[in-house]
């Protein structure tokens, strides 16, 4: 069955227990994804996720994510096979930024419709952390991928998806 998600994208509901949160995975580039990080581990939230081979990200290799983030690397150093195997990993993404970006929103989408997997896009302020909270909850997802703009392409992004998901977080229960 097909149902509606908050944003743009739609996929099918998976049956994964409610209120089981387990893990929030990124690909550790600059921006929303560091970030996705940040919030989680303040949230007490275990990490992890796929990076370019070389922990590569705009502002050069981060080797130290694997020991802070429990990232891992991946043997290809372009992001689109990183991109995918954090899709496929993850139970449901959450895309944060501008639709401007497309080439990122449509590499991340593109992994997601083959993965058969549910995307939440956070690209404009309507969009609430209740709104995002309820819809992790109806999906159960126990793996959250965070994706979205980098940085350079979005200053200011990193503060905001760290406030918008520590939010996400307390809503759903998890705070240290």
């Amino acid at each position: 069955m097909i149902r509606p998600r908050i944003g743009l994208f739609h996929a099918p509901c998976f049956d994964y227990p409610a209120g089981m949160l387990e893990r929030v995975i990124s690909g550790g580039q600059t921006g929303a994804d560091q970030a996705g990080w940040r919030a989680a581990r303040a949230a007490g939230i275990p990490t992890g996720g796929m990076m370019p081979k070389g922990f590569l990200t705009e502002d050069g290799p981060r080797l130290d994510f694997a020991e802070l983030y429990g990232a891992r690397e991946h043997q290809s150093p372009s992001y689109p096979p990183r991109t995918f195997a954090n899709a496929s990993d993850g139970h449901a993404t959450v895309w944060f930024g501008s639709t401007d970006s497309l080439g990122y929103l449509s590499t991340t989408t593109a992994c997601m419709k083959a993965g058969n997997r549910p995307m939440i896009l956070v690209t404009t302020r309507a969009i609430r952390p209740a709104d995002v909270a309820r819809e992790l909850e109806r999906l159960g997802a126990k793996v959250v991928n965070v994706a979205g703009n980098r940085e350079s392409k979005n200053p200011g992004i990193g503060a905001r998806v760290e406030w918008f998901l520590a939010e996400v977080f307390r809503q759903l229960g998890k705070t240290p």
